[in-house]
């Protein structure tokens, strides 16, 4: 399998996208995968769900930002506490780019590390910034978290519109978008409706199967480890497992 990028992102917050690059970095290791994580957003909360912090002063990927010059990301690779997954932490003191972004900047610097790595997972900032797209136009595939409300349905078509104008002027080699729906309980009527207004609006083929409310996700955080080394008869980490298998099939299909 040649390497492949997955940007995990949504302009809506509170849609689990950490939740999701933590989680399916985890089972994607367990088939054997080298996994880097690349932590864009600065709270870098990727880094804590592996038990990864930068400190003041060590690199991280936000260095790429910082006006400075050529960066090479190598440096800042850490390993984690899964094997087989290793991270760019996030500078949890960043404020921003000094400057513009150059929209292929993160791809330039991920190429050298392509080699290293089966599937590199992009966790994202609820934002429509330049550091998104950075990593849209770094992706060959993109997966969309949402919660099953009707609001959460509009964001997905807000960020739709992102993902299609990277795909049509900076990166050709983005073909995939994927919707995922998170916290699901479709004993909730709304939720029905969401989903069906989702395929209806985004076709049954860009839907995958949902992650089911957990409350061991969040417990797992406590604990800085993925779900499947804290409660691994959990059954989000069952839902987890199906997702992996839809990613790896979508993804490494390209």
């Amino acid at each position: 399998m040649s390497a492949r990028i997955l940007a995990v992102a949504n302009r809506k917050g509170g849609t689990a996208k950490t939740t999701t690059v933590v989680n399916l970095a985890a089972a994607l290791a367990a088939r054997g995968l080298r996994v880097l994580l690349v932590d864009l957003d600065t709270q870098g909360h990727t880094g804590l769900g592996f038990g990864v912090r930068a400190a003041s002063g060590e690199p991280t990927v936000h260095d790429l930002y910082r006006g400075t010059g050529a960066v090479d990301l190598r440096d800042a690779i850490r390993v984690t506490n899964v094997p087989q997954v290793d991270i760019l932490p996030a500078d949890r003191g960043f404020s921003g780019p000094d400057g513009a972004v150059a929209p292929l900047g993160l791809a330039t610097a991920l190429k050298p590390l392509a080699a290293s790595y089966a599937i590199t997972l992009i966790d994202t900032a609820p934002t429509a910034d330049a550091l998104l797209i950075n990593a849209l136009a770094s992706a060959h595939h993109v997966l969309v978290p949402t919660q099953l409300h009707h609001l959460a349905v509009d964001g997905v078509g807000q960020f739709a519109r992102s993902y299609f104008h990277v795909a049509t002027t900076l990166n050709p080699d983005l073909r995939g978008l994927s919707i995922m729906p998170v916290q699901v309980d479709l004993r909730i009527t709304m939720q029905r409706e969401a989903l069906q207004r989702l395929e209806a609006r985004f076709g049954r083929e860009r839907l995958l199967p949902g992650i089911r409310s957990d409350i061991a996700l969040a417990e797992a955080f406590g604990r800085e480890m993925p779900l499947k080394y804290f409660k691994p008869r959990s059954r989000a980490i069952q839902d987890y497992d199906v997702l992996c298998s839809h990613v790896m099939e979508k993804v490494f299909a390209i």
